[in-house]
């Protein structure tokens, strides 16, 4: 999806929680972070001051280039999820909203975000993923290959949370929200 056509969509859901969740996803971070498909930046202003750098990587160029107006002092770099450009243990933390769904090997991008945490580090994930529900999960699955083709790339029905899992990860928290269709998944790299 463009940039542009991106912060249109995002806006309204902005407005109805969307902004206060990512607010949530970075609140108490410090250190060095990296935010893994920063997309046009939507989550950087609400980097509190405890956090030293932030380094924000994306697969698209256009993204990156509306998100260096929205804060100073950001470290923008395209790349991508699956073969990040960054030494083993060079981050604090890593912050990711809304990009798992749409990674082509979720596993092999989860073993980066590992390998690029100190130990101890946290992984913090706000996405939609594959509904609790049976029934909503089934419509998931239908709307799934259509809405793959229109989203740029999106998979409605991915289970996030047991790749974060199978990944080796700690889970510290796991908040379910919107009926089970989103969530934060707080961990931590052993």
């Amino acid at each position: 999806m463009k940039a542009l056509a991106y912060d249109a969509v995002m806006a309204p859901l902005g407005w109805v929680g969307l902004n206060a969740a990512r607010r949530q996803l970075v609140d108490g971070l410090s250190g060095r972070v990296l935010e893994v498909g920063a997309g046009t930046g939507l989550a950087l202003p609400g980097y509190p001051d405890t956090v030293t750098s932030v380094t924000a990587v994306d697969v698209d160029l256009g993204a990156l280039l509306r998100a260096r107006a929205r804060r100073s002092g950001v470290a923008l770099l395209q790349a991508d999820a699956q073969a990040l450009p960054f030494p083993d243990a060079s981050f604090d933390a890593v912050v990711s909203s809304l990009v798992f769904c749409c990674v082509d090997a979720p596993a092999t991008a989860l073993a980066e975000v590992g390998r690029v945490l100190r130990p101890g580090g946290e992984l913090r994930l706000l996405e939609h993923v594959r509904a609790t529900s049976p029934v909503v999960a089934l419509a998931q699955d239908l709307l799934t290959p259509a809405w793959h083709r229109l989203s740029g790339g999106c998979r409605l029905n991915r289970d996030t949370f047991r790749l974060v899992e199978n990944a080796g990860f700690r889970i510290i928290r796991r908040e379910q929200r919107l009926g089970g269709v989103g969530e934060f998944i707080l961990a931590q790299r052993p």
